[in-house]
């Protein structure tokens, strides 16, 4: 017979574990690339933060930062929440102002990682986001939490 400590403790295992969000799993598998010509070999949160809402344009060699990103997915909208610290439909209003504004060019979306990690890996100055377990050759990771 099973005692109700164990049944009760069973049970706040499998609601704790059911409680893990899929998108919490997607932080952990994502990464920031740049192209292999950036001279930068690092960035931070708020570089990608500043980068990603067009308030940060140029590396420090003065070449054009190219930010590109996926259309949509977990993975889009993990990114936008914890590197942009915006929620997805915060992050396009702005961007729908900053081009009605005229003061920005909102980044470059693509369907797919290999797409991205294609035009990363063949653009000067571009830096986008892609999960771990994406193929990233030609293209230099820049920061991984």
């Amino acid at each position: 017979m099973i005692k109700k400590p164990i049944l009760i403790a069973g049970a706040i295992l499998v609601w704790g574990l059911a409680s893990v969000s899929p998108i919490s799993a997607v932080a952990a598998d994502l990464v920031i690339i740049g192209n292999s010509g950036i001279l930068e070999n690092a960035i931070d949160h708020k570089d990608v933060q500043r980068i990603f809402l067009g308030k940060q344009t140029q590396w420090e060699d003065d070449i054009t930062i190219v930010p590109v990103m996926l259309k949509s997915g977990p993975l889009h909208d993990e990114f936008i929440e914890r590197y942009v610290e915006r929620s997805v439909p915060r992050f396009v209003t702005y961007w729908r102002q900053m081009v009605f504004t005229g003061k920005g060019i909102p980044p470059k979306l693509f369907g797919s990682e290999t797409e991205l990690i294609g035009f990363v890996a063949s653009t000067p100055g571009s830096v986008g986001f892609v999960s771990a377990r994406a193929e990233m050759s030609g293209v230099k990771v820049l920061l991984r939490d």
